[in-house]
């Protein structure tokens, strides 16, 4: 296998299976987005679609680029930016058909990666995730699985989750993210009973009173907007 990555001396590349799922869910009418590159941007290359490949490598890129000249692959519709993405993705624009986040794995590219193409992507679209035994891949899994408008397709060799964008993506306050929610519920209730500890200690039984009305209010706020 040709080596494409670390300077011609390894591979770092995606699954098989991730390679057969480009393969049969992109085509020339494709547009396609990855953070990272490799046999990935191969395989998107030779589907025929328009392809961008985010990375901040330029030999990487031009190993990519001889690789597929080697294959017979048409790279007229490859675009590869050598840059971080964390850079560039926000102040790219269009509609995404297929989304790769492969770049980065450090908190938080992941989730600025998401957050950029998520946005562009269109409903019925794919959003794949690598590398989601490291928890900043694994936390988007965890994420999307709550919301609504993302629907869990499979999981690759328990290292690439593909997720499909149902319905419109919007991005809401955290007390209309589920995922959020759970995970704030502990903690929050460890906090209130710390305060309200504190404030039963100094007799302040109005503050408590007060705060429990306020409260109140911010969940029938949160209903209301629901």
């Amino acid at each position: 296998m040709v080596k494409l990555h670390a300077a011609g001396t390894a591979n770092w590349d995606i699954t098989d299976g991730v390679l057969a799922f480009i393969a049969r869910h992109c085509s020339a009418d494709t547009v396609s987005l990855e953070t990272g590159a490799g046999a990935s941007t191969l395989a998107f290359a030779a589907a025929g679609g328009a392809h961008t490949a985010v990375t901040p490598s330029v030999d990487e890129a031009g190993r990519i680029r001889a690789a597929a000249a080697e294959r017979g692959i048409d790279t007229s519709r490859l675009t590869i930016v050598n840059a971080y993405s964390q850079d560039v993705l926000p102040g790219m624009s269009g509609p995404l058909d297929v989304v790769l986040i492969d770049g980065g794995h450090g908190f938080p590219i992941p989730a600025v990666d998401w957050i950029y193409t998520a946005r562009r992507l269109a409903v019925g679209g794919y959003m794949l995730v690598d590398d989601i035994d490291i928890w900043t891949g694994q936390m988007l899994v965890q994420f999307m699985d709550k919301e609504d408008e993302w629907e869990r397709v499979e999981i690759i060799r328990g290292r690439t989750a593909v997720f499909r964008l149902v319905r419109p993506f919007a991005l809401r306050e955290w007390r209309h993210q589920q995922a959020v929610v759970q995970r704030s519920r502990v903690p929050r209730a460890v906090r209130r009973a710390k305060n309200a500890a504190g404030l039963l200690a100094k007799g302040e039984f109005r503050s408590i009173l007060t705060k429990l009305d306020h409260d109140r209010e911010l969940a029938r706020a949160a209903k209301r907007k629901s």
